[in-house]
């Protein structure tokens, strides 16, 4: 299991750099930002170096805030939820609140059931971006840290857990790219090989795993509010 050695208060190397999230976001025009999705999407229980407990979305709602101090955000995401039930219970009320920016999480649930049907989670996911899409609203996917990486997981559920995961993420990607929304896949992210990326049995991220996770959202955010700039 990776580890880093505790030095007091250093910066995390994947974390935002002081500005980078303003240079990145400059001009960004997003006003309402809505959040869809399970546990993995909601505030972290307690914190680790790289972070406060504030959950990856409050954060990337944080960074759009200072760029466009208007910004109304709405996190319908709740903790033990698979797939189906966060498009049957949060699309309605995330297309209610008119969004122009909406971030997508699902699937850490689905992939610790007893079975996991790539092909229904695939199905299901696109029922959620594609009405979205159809709106005109910009969609991010986001899959989850590979916390088959690390020890938290047991060793005899390790290689099923992963292939599940895996799975995840690539049907993920389809449907992201079927429809025209954005993705950031965290699986293979280097900080989703140690530890205190993760809270308890790893179904949960800890506050340093939420701040990775949202540099990387940032990021993949600003990278499309540039290409856009560059294309006007």
């Amino acid at each position: 299991m990776a580890t880093r050695p505790s030095t007091g208060h250093q910066v995390d190397p994947h974390g935002l750099r002081a500005g980078e999230a303003g240079r990145l976001l400059a001009g960004a025009g997003w006003r309402r930002f809505v959040v869809l999705g399970d546990g993995g999407a909601t505030v972290a229980r307690r914190g680790v170096r790289g972070g406060a407990l504030t959950s990856w979305t409050e954060r990337v709602a944080g960074t759009l805030r200072a760029v466009r101090p208007d910004l109304a955000h709405l996190n319908l995401a709740k903790r033990g939820v698979v797939v189906a039930q966060v498009r049957s219970q949060q699309l309605a009320a995330a297309l209610d609140f008119t969004c122009d920016l909406a971030a997508v999480f699902c699937g850490t649930d689905d992939v610790r059931r007893r079975s996991f049907d790539a092909d229904a989670f695939e199905m299901e996911l696109s029922r959620i971006v594609a009405p979205l899409r159809d709106v005109g609203c910009e969609v991010l996917t986001v899959s989850p840290f590979d916390v088959t990486r690390t020890d938290v997981v047991p060793v005899e559920e390790r290689n099923r857990l992963r292939d599940r995961l895996r799975l995840l993420v690539e049907r993920t990607a389809v449907v992201s790219l079927r429809h025209g929304a954005l993705h950031v896949d965290l699986a293979g992210h280097p900080a989703g090989a140690e530890a205190d990326v993760y809270d308890g049995d790893g179904r949960q991220w800890s506050g340093r795993g939420h701040a990775v996770a949202a540099a990387e959202v940032v990021r993949r955010l600003g990278a499309h509010v540039t290409l856009g700039r560059r294309s006007h």
